[in-house]
C-alpha cells in the first residue's frame, strides 16, 4: 500500500490554509447582511404605513433620521411622532433602528395620503448603507 508523502500532504495544508483565509473574512462579515436585513424592514415598514393610510382613510407619515425609522399619523398635513402606528408584531410603537454602522439617507420624510399615494407625487429614494429603496409616485410601493 502506498501512503501520501510529505509533499503532498503540505500542499493539502496550503490549500486548506488558503481557503480558509478566503472564507473566515467573508464569515465573519455580516454588515452586508445586516444592510439587506435593515432595507427588507424599512421597505415592509413603508408598505404597512401605506396600507394603513388606504384602510383607515387618514395620512401616515414615514419619519427617517440616519440612526432610526418610524412610522406616524399625521394631522392636518403635519406628522406627528407623538402619534405613532402600532408595530403589528409588538403592538407598541413602529419604530426601526439601523444596525451599528448602517446609515440611513435619502428622503427624511415620506407621507401617504388617504389613498395610499405619495404626498408630494414624487418618487422618492431611501438609502440603506449601500442599499437603496425607491417609492413610487403613482402606486406608493417601496421597491
Amino acid at each position: 500500500m502506498r501512503g501520501f508523502t510529505t509533499v503532498e500532504l503540505l500542499i493539502v495544508l496550503v490549500v486548506a490554509a488558503l481557503l480558509a483565509a478566503l472564507a473566515v473574512p467573508r464569515l465573519t462579515d455580516r454588515t452586508a447582511l445586516q444592510e439587506r436585513g435593515a432595507r427588507d424592514q424599512l421597505r415592509a415598514m413603508i408598505g404597512h404605513a401605506q396600507r394603513i393610510a388606504q384602510t383607515q382613510q387618514r395620512e401616515v407619515c414615514v419619519l427617517t433620521t440616519p440612526v432610526q425609522a418610524r412610522a406616524v399619523y399625521a394631522n392636518a398635513g403635519a406628522c406627528l411622532p407623538a402619534a405613532p402606528l402600532r408595530d403589528p408584531a409588538s403592538g407598541g410603537a413602529y419604530t426601526l433602528d439601523m444596525p451599528p454602522g448602517t446609515v440611513l439617507g435619502g428622503a427624511t420624510l415620506l407621507r401617504f395620503n388617504s389613498r395610499g399615494q405619495p404626498v408630494p407625487a414624487l418618487n422618492r429614494t431611501l438609502s440603506v448603507g449601500t442599499l437603496s429603496i425607491t417609492v413610487y409616485r403613482e402606486t406608493g410601493l417601496a421597491l
